[in-house]
């Protein structure tokens, strides 16, 4: 098996998200563009309410992580040119939230899907590998699409 990559939501509510992922890779390969959080397969953001509305959009305020030495995880947001969010190595955390989150660029294409891809930090793939990562994303609609 080339690599298992599994995301578990531990929260998901009518505004934020919580997730971690993880990934036992035994190749030495990289991963390319696996969708990470998809908005669209989330709760709705009123619940209660007629309509039903989904997020379209996810703005990531928290990461922690670990990841193998010698390997680059790349976040990426999706569109017709997707856009990395950030490039994690090693182990630590962002906290992002206290300056507005990472936001999607939103730009032309985009279907607010947050992509995981990795990179080799040296001059090939270590033989085995592995990723975890906590995420803590807040959901939102724009208001042209109208989002609440």
């Amino acid at each position: 098996m080339p690599f298992t990559i599994a995301t578990q939501i531990l929260e998901d509510g009518p505004r934020n998200t919580v997730a971690i992922t993880t990934g036992d890779i035994s190749t030495s390969s990289a991963i390319v563009a696996q969708v990470l959080l998809d908005p669209a397969t989330l709760t709705g953001i009123n619940p209660g309410f007629s309509g039903g509305y989904k997020a379209t959009l996810l703005r990531m305020d928290h990461i922690d992580y670990s990841i193998t030495d010698g390997v680059i995880v790349q976040l990426i947001w999706n569109a017709t040119t997707p856009v990395v969010m950030v490039e994690l190595y090693g182990r630590g955390k962002l906290e992002a939230k206290m300056f507005g989150g990472y936001q999607n660029p939103n730009g032309p294409g985009t279907n607010g899907q947050i992509l995981l891809s990795t990179v080799a930090s040296g001059a090939a793939f270590p033989a085995d590998y592995s990723v975890l990562l906590v995420t803590k994303t807040v959901k939102f609609r724009p208001i042209s699409l109208g989002g609440a």
